[in-house]
């Protein structure tokens, strides 16, 4: 059969040429042809991302070197742009618990509606800088390790964190330099309870909606804005419906690499400790993405014409002052001491 990382043109049975970004080199994914792998070591890894985003290059980037380094004794096929499932981050997850993928890259945004405790990398204004978000995804966290372990009873396995860059703000209403202007914008999040908070917590009206529904939303004005890395504002071209981008650094999502558990258990020892090793190594190269490109893609989206603005120190604090009642409610839904360990954890960092 033909590698599924040849050069065939229909991207959504799975080969894809993934794209970076235009200041990046283009990263084409081909082997040469061979034999159907045995049942089980032929495997899909799906993303709801496009090509071009730094997540499908990582994904792309684990299916490549697992042929690899298994000189294709192992064949994986993937799937972007949220084909399998229409968009539906949280329909792909569920694909992934049932076994028709075995790989999947998602957010802890959507895990946390497994197992809510997930949503404690996502409380507002928690990490210092992107350093520290690196130090958590690279660190051997007991915290996130717990997480994994109440994901095993869900029938998912983590595999890898990956770092992610801080959530921008964008809308096509207004400049958004003070709590005040937040007010009454109509903004899409995810679907999770955490992002909805924290936008009535800021005064604005929060929607939740699936990630392919987002454009057209924004296009028809249904909704003001969003919220998102700067890697997926570019490569979702987003500055085409919203002239407005806020650096506000106030909340990340890690991206996780999660496998069926069923799947995982199944497979030799060897062929496990092989595509965790290169799932390790992935870390690594979604940590040089990421530093490489957020403030390249800040001068592309201003070339794009958006119009950006950065809070003041001052802005931040009413801001951080705002989402106090969040953190109220989650130290709750988490616990203290859960709570208070990942802060512990952070401080290493």
């Amino acid at each position: 059969m033909d590698s599924c990382w040849g050069n065939r043109t229909d991207p959504w049975h799975g080969s894809i040429r993934a794209m970076a970004f235009c200041f990046m080199p283009v990263l084409s994914l081909l082997c040469p042809c061979c034999s159907s792998p045995p049942s089980g070591l032929h495997f899909k890894i799906s993303v709801v991302n496009p090509p071009a985003d730094i997540v499908t290059i990582g994904a792309a980037y684990i299916g490549k070197q697992i042929e690899e380094k298994s000189h294709n004794r192992m064949k994986a096929e993937l799937f972007s742009s949220g084909v399998l499932s229409g968009g539906k981050g949280e329909a792909e997850i569920e694909m992934c618990q049932q076994g028709s993928i075995e790989m999947h890259v998602t957010s802890t945004a959507y895990l946390a509606n497994l197992v809510p405790r997930t949503s404690i990398v996502s409380l507002p204004f928690l990490f210092r800088d992107l350093d520290q978000v690196v130090g958590i995804a690279r660190s051997r966290s007991p915290v996130l390790d717990t997480i994994n372990k109440e994901l095993h009873s869900k029938n998912l396995h983590v595999i890898a964190w990956w770092p992610r860059g801080f959530r921008q703000l964008t809308n096509s209403k207004r400049r958004v330099k003070s709590l005040d202007d937040m007010q009454g914008l109509k903004l899409r999040v995810m679907n999770n309870p955490l992002y909805a908070d924290n936008m009535i917590a800021m005064s604005a009206n929060p929607v939740p909606m699936a990630w392919g529904e987002v454009y057209n939303s924004l296009q028809l004005k249904t909704i003001d804005g969003q919220e998102n890395a700067e890697d997926v504002i570019y490569v979702s071209k987003l500055y085409e419906t919203q002239e407005y981008m806020t650096v506000w650094d106030y909340s990340v999502d890690l991206e996780v690499v999660i496998v069926n558990f069923d799947w995982w258990r199944r497979l030799e020892g060897g062929d496990r400790e092989l595509i965790q090793k290169i799932a390790d190594a992935s870390v690594t190269e979604e940590e040089s993405l990421l530093l490489k490109n957020t403030i390249a893609l800040r001068k592309q989206l201003d070339n794009e014409g958006m119009k950006i603005d950065y809070l003041s120190p001052e802005a931040k604090a009413e801001f951080k002052q705002s989402v106090r009642p969040v953190w109220d409610k989650y130290e709750k839904i988490f616990g203290k001491q859960f709570l208070d360990a990942f802060l512990a954890e952070m401080k290493k960092y």
